[in-house]
């Protein structure tokens, strides 16, 4: 014979254990009674008087359970509910009423099978069971009300989720279209000049980039260490496009190297200081890469010594909005992007986020 599952075992003791304290109590009181009216107590009639009444509840406990959770308020018209549930209470009394008559004839205590010994048996113990039987229904309402609301959360908390994660998807697609018409555009500009040895490069290398960056697809976080691998192809496309003016410095430390990152998270801030740093003058610049872990938080720094911020959308683009936007949906409040004047010239783009490994 197998042994009961657990969740079933586990109800058939909290049961037993419920309708034990009732018992326990109702012993408790006879014995106190007995022994203050100086009378010796009566051992056997104290148990078989008092311990069948509550054995009998916690076998009737499952078929009450069972009618209020098929009949309940909301489930059907209030009449309905309330016709049910006294049949119900009538029928639980009746098996009870029974049950004690049983129990007096097998401990030999006075009783008989008629009607006046059943009817004494179920008025004798009618508001005490009515009682019983409205706490097991009330009892298995409340239940099921905290069950239907913890799935509900449960729900709601799952649908959360899946909004969040396809508006991460969609912000990070819109990364893509962006960057890559920007490319492709430079490569144009490139043929147009006259130089189709370069496009060529860049085509190249551009096609390296999506084909690295691809391999992070479906991931809303990637190891810092393969953001860097596509920021350097980036940087290697955008040299050939601005040629030696574009100097690249990295201050990576190797603990940072294993930090998650959201995929996509640095090529924004990249192309921006790409954009006004090198590309909008003839100067040559430096553009710094830096990541550094302090305590629990990964910082993240773009950093070019070219002319610095000037009007009002600086820093303030596609890329970068949809950076800040993928920030707040993956971090909340725990993560942020500033972008600063840098001192001497040029701009400073930062991201601070928790410190999270694989």
């Amino acid at each position: 014979m197998q042994p009961a599952p657990w969740p079933l075992a586990r109800a058939a003791l909290a049961v037993a254990a419920l309708w034990a304290v009732p018992a326990v109590i109702a012993l408790g009181q006879i014995s106190i009674e007995q022994t203050l009216a100086g009378e010796p107590i009566a051992w056997h009639a104290a148990l078989w008087t008092t311990l069948p009444n509550w054995v009998l509840w916690a076998l009737l406990t499952p078929p009450v359970v069972w009618l209020a959770a098929r009949v309940e308020p909301g489930t059907a018209p209030v009449w309905q509910v309330v016709g049910a549930h006294i049949v119900g209470a009538a029928a639980a009394l009746a098996v009870h009423a029974l049950g004690n008559v049983a129990a007096f004839r097998l401990a030999g205590l006075p009783s008989d099978w008629t009607w006046g010994t059943f009817e004494t048996h179920y008025a004798l113990r009618f508001p005490v069971n009515v009682v019983a039987y409205g706490l097991v229904v009330a009892a298995t309402w409340a239940l099921l009300a905290a069950g239907r609301a913890r799935e509900r959360e449960r729900r709601e908390a799952a649908l959360e989720a899946d909004l969040a994660l396809a508006e991460l998807r969609a912000l990070r697609m819109q990364v893509r279209p962006h960057f890559l018409f920007n490319a492709l555009h430079a490569v144009g500009a490139t043929v147009r000049m006259g130089e189709p040895d370069r496009a060529v490069t860049m085509l190249g290398q551009l096609g390296d980039l999506l084909r690295s960056s691809f391999e992070a697809d479906g991931a809303t976080e990637v190891p810092l260490a393969r953001e860097l691998d596509v920021l350097e192809r980036y940087l290697a496309l955008e040299a050939v496009r601005v040629g030696d003016r574009l100097a690249v410095t990295w201050d990576v430390e190797a603990e940072a190297r294993a930090a998650l990152v959201p995929a996509w998270v640095l090529q924004p801030l990249v192309e921006n200081a790409v954009k006004y740093g090198v590309a909008s003058h003839s100067d040559p610049a430096t553009l710094t890469v830096r990541a550094h872990v302090e305590a629990d938080r990964v910082r993240l720094g773009v950093e070019d010594d070219g002319p610095g911020p000037s009007g009002g959308t600086h820093g303030t683009g596609v890329g970068l909005s949809n950076t800040r936007a993928r920030l707040e949906a993956l971090y909340g409040d725990d993560a942020t992007l500033t972008f600063r004047p840098r001192a001497g010239g040029g701009a400073v783009a930062e991201v601070t986020l928790p410190h999270r490994t694989p």
